[in-house]
Order: C-alpha cells, then sequence, then structure tokens
C-alpha cells in the first residue's frame, strides 16, 4: 500500500475533525457555557425586570461576554435569529388579521387608528417588527457590555450615547446612567 492513499485518509479525517470543531463553536467564540449566558441575556424580552437573577452568571465571565457584547452590539442577531423572529412575527401577523376587529367595542383608540392599523400590510408589519427585533437584540447587548465592561466599554457606550441619531443612544445612556448607580 503507498502512502499516497493514506496521506490523502488523514487529510480527509483532519479536515472532516476541523469541520465538526468549527461547526460546535459557538457565536462570538464563547465557550459553550459562557454562550448559554449570552444567549439568555440577549433573547431576554425584558431584561429590566430579570436583570438582577442574571448578573451572577454575566460576572461568571466577564472578558468573554464582553468582547462577545461589543461584537453583538455591531453584528445584531445572526441570520438564524432573524429567521425565527421573521416566522414568529409572520404568525403574529396571521392571527392578528383573522382577529375581528369589528366586532368589538374597543375604549381609548379612535376609528383612525383602528383603521391604520388594520391597513398595514404584511410587508411593513414583518420589516418593522424585526427591525424592532434586531433594535431590541442590540440594546440588549449595550445593557450587557454596561454590566461587564471595563473602561474601554464605557468609552463605547458614551459614544454611542452621545450619538442622537443612533437607535442605541437611548439604551446606552440608560446603561451608563445604571452603571454610575452601583
Amino acid at each position: 500500500m503507498s502512502l499516497r492513499p493514506i496521506a490523502r485518509w488523514l487529510l480527509a479525517a483532519f479536515l472532516a475533525l476541523m469541520s465538526a470543531a468549527v461547526g460546535a463553536q459557538t457565536r462570538f467564540g464563547l465557550s459553550p457555557e459562557a454562550y448559554a449566558v449570552f444567549n439568555r441575556w440577549m433573547l431576554s424580552g425584558c431584561i429590566g425586570g430579570e436583570e438582577a437573577a442574571f448578573q451572577e452568571d454575566l460576572r461568571r465571565y466577564p472578558q468573554a461576554l464582553t468582547r462577545a457584547f461589543e461584537q453583538a452590539i455591531t453584528a445584531g442577531p445572526s441570520a438564524q435569529e432573524l429567521r425565527a423572529a421573521r416566522a414568529a412575527v409572520e404568525a403574529r401577523y396571521d392571527s392578528r388579521k383573522k382577529f375581528p376587529l369589528e366586532q368589538f367595542r374597543i375604549e381609548g383608540v379612535d376609528r383612525e387608528d383602528l383603521a391604520r392599523f388594520s391597513r398595514v400590510s404584511r410587508q411593513e408589519y414583518v420589516a418593522d417588527q424585526v427591525r424592532l427585533f434586531a433594535t431590541g437584540y442590540r440594546s440588549n447587548a449595550v445593557a450587557g457590555l454596561a454590566s461587564v465592561g471595563g473602561a474601554r466599554a464605557r468609552t463605547l457606550l458614551a459614544r454611542i450615547a452621545g450619538n442622537s441619531r443612533d437607535p442605541l443612544a437611548l439604551a446606552a445612556r440608560e446603561a451608563l446612567k445604571q452603571r454610575s448607580q452601583k
């Protein structure tokens, strides 16, 4: 048996192992444990009410999470997370369209607002809600960075907070304010 087939086999095995290792890596290079904390934080719908419960988990991985939150502010949600959000929003739109608004008396909302609500197209609704999801995801990264980041994180947050055109400016100002109260 020549060495050539053995070398090919070894190369193929090496490439297969490397592919498996790359496939097993989590987003932003986090360990599986740190990624579980990161993902739970990032996909929380209501950080404010749950923040205290997360703080201890966040403090276990401050350096890794600082890098991940910085990257998440720039990158936003993954393509897979955006697809999942889009699917959920599309299902919500379908449910919303089936609801018989005209059969109910709705207090506190004028007819023009209800008519505008009913006229929103599927495309407009989905695009708006996915945009809000992506902004919320990035806002969670801002809040997470304020919790675990050091001086460099404060500098980044101050820069974001100072840019009134940045959709994360309000989240960054609030995060800096919360951080200074601790």
